[in-house]
């Protein structure tokens, strides 16, 4: 059951195309059923993006301006996601303000 939990402060206006990139886990291994928890700074001025392999599952949206690390259960943004095996899983920051904001993930992988 893989758990990857990051932080990473984005610049205005920019976007990061992936969070997970240069992970073990970026591409998955076998099939997993992904959970998704995520918060940003109090400006919510954060967008993400959700992808596994050619399906979104998430299309750019704002998130949670929590301010602090997800807690789980209470900042689950989506519950149960498939991640099919050989897929590159995908998680796009985009800051929409006019300073740097904090982004903060916890991706559970379950092995489907």
């Amino acid at each position: 059951m893989p758990v990857l939990n990051g932080q990473l402060s984005v610049a205005a206006g920019a976007v990061v195309p992936n969070l997970i990139s240069g992970s073990v886990w970026e591409f998955a291994d076998r099939n997993y059923w992904g959970r998704l928890a995520t918060t940003a700074d109090a400006t919510f001025q954060m967008r993400l993006t959700v992808q596994a392999g050619q399906r979104t599952h998430l299309e750019e949206s704002q998130i949670s301006g929590a301010n602090r690390p997800p807690i789980l259960p209470d900042d689950v943004l989506i519950s149960k996601f498939p991640i099919p095996r050989g897929a590159r899983i995908v998680l796009k920051a985009r800051n929409t303000g006019a300073g740097a904001n904090t982004i903060f993930w916890n991706l559970h992988l379950e092995p489907a």
